[in-house]
């Protein structure tokens, strides 16, 4: 981008130096001093320069263009990967919630096996102490086991002492039974419960495990993300930075075209005040004006608004037949007031024209005076002060001037405003 715009640069100053070259030669150096073909051989220098310039111009807003286009499918992409790495964080913190969720119910198992565990040892504990009881019991009976019955009767201090003693061995042994019976069944009831809370555990770890393992694969999809956006970025700065030296070199050329608008408008001015001042005797009677390029009917531009500007004109252009070189005549009898065919691109009134006249038609019948203007030519027939018939030819089409193509360039001015010369004043399928 450097280098074009060093070319660029070099290029416009190239250009401005041959135009205040040839301008000096124009109106320093006497005619003999600089022959015809000498300012022909500077004019096409000019014409080529001038011609890189504006295809350069035409370059570098085709190149901001295209850096525009390039800006706006970054944002695109860039407001796309955004979009895809806040779904990834959404999704990233669900999994940390549903990890968090889990880690909860895993503590709460782990709590709850806990409390299982330690009303299994507090059930051991109840058993073991039924069991000692059990066992005094159970050595006291097999101690009263080995009396006989008439010994045990013996002992007893009565008879009712004796049948007391009796039942209460008996009752002490079924209670004894049915509590461990009651604690065996508890203790097994509770294991059962332990197994299932440790099978739910399992079952949560495992949950966690495939949970943390899909956070693995988002965790990687949004690195993945982050340095694509990143990459983006980096992309969207330079373009940015391009289209910045673009606009900044687009805004240049627009200076001088601003600049060069300029100057047409005084030239505009200085035409306009030309044929003001310019005393008009002659009568315009005419319906119709004779079409001012014979061989060549086609309209490229009508008058009205154009590139943003006023087009007070018409451009009569290739058609069938190429219009460089082929005859302009006069569209109607009249006076030369005013004709350029020294000059491609200097300053003054034909600015912007290049080789160009204007004609003095008189007046016509509300007393308004009728001019005409053809710009653009390659070279010129007449002379100022020159009288000319309608259809007469006066130059030869051409690209003079500040044009991008060959073409002519047709004015009709009354009381010295330009006014639409089609269809009112001229048109191509006639005369």
């Amino acid at each position: 981008m450097r280098k074009l715009w060093k070319k660029r640069t070099l290029s416009l100053v190239m250009s401005v130096v041959l135009v205040v070259s040839l301008a000096g030669a124009l109106q320093m150096t006497p005619a003999s001093a600089a022959t015809k073909g000498e300012l022909e051989a500077q004019l096409k220098q000019l014409q080529a320069k001038e011609k890189e310039i504006k295809n350069e111009i035409s370059a570098a807003s085709s190149d901001l263009s295209a850096s525009r286009r390039r800006k706006d499918l970054l944002d695109q992409q860039i407001d796309n990967a955004r979009q895809q790495i806040a779904l990834l964080d959404k999704q990233l913190a669900t999994l940390n919630s549903n990890i968090a969720t889990k880690d909860k119910q895993i503590a709460d198992a782990g709590d709850q096996i806990a409390q299982k565990e330690a009303e299994i040892a507090q059930k051991r504990a109840e058993i073991d102490d039924v069991h000692t009881k059990l066992g005094l019991r159970l050595r006291a009976l097999a101690k009263l086991g080995n009396e006989s019955t008439l010994e045990r009767l013996l002992s007893s201090d009565s008879y009712v002492e004796f049948l007391l003693r009796d039942k209460a061995a008996e009752l002490f042994a079924k209670r004894d039974q049915a509590l461990m019976e009651e604690l065996e069944a508890a203790l097994e009831e509770i294991n059962k419960e332990k197994d299932k809370i440790k099978g739910k555990k399992v079952d949560l770890e495992k949950q966690k495990k495939a949970i943390q393992e899909e956070k693995k694969e988002v965790s990687k999809l949004k690195a993945q993300s982050d340095a694509k956006k990143k990459e983006l970025d980096v992309l969207h700065a330079a373009v940015q930075t391009e289209i910045r030296k673009l606009q900044n070199e687009v805004s240049s050329y627009n200076n001088e075209l601003k600049a060069t608008q300029k100057k047409i408008e005084e030239a505009d001015a200085a035409i306009e005040a030309l044929i003001k001042q310019t005393e008009s005797t002659g009568t315009y009677d005419q319906d119709l004006m004779t079409w001012p390029v014979p061989s060549v009917r086609n309209i490229s531009s009508y008058y009205g608004p154009r590139w943003g500007t006023m087009h007070r004109g018409i451009d009569i252009s290739n058609g069938p037949v190429p219009i460089y070189g082929q005859d302009i005549v006069a569209a109607a009898d009249g006076v030369v007031i005013a004709v350029n065919s020294t000059s491609w691109y200097g300053s003054g009134w034909s600015y912007g024209y290049g080789y160009c006249v204007i004609l003095d038609h008189g007046r016509d019948k509300n007393g308004r005076t009728v001019h005409t203007m053809y710009a653009h030519c390659s070279a010129m027939h007449v002379q100022m002060g020159q009288r000319v018939k309608a259809g007469q030819v006066i130059a030869k089409a051409g690209n003079s001037g500040d044009v991008t193509g060959p073409h002519l360039h047709f004015e009709v001015r009354v009381n010295g405003d330009r006014v639409n010369p089609y269809p009112n004043y001229v048109q191509p399928n006639k005369n």
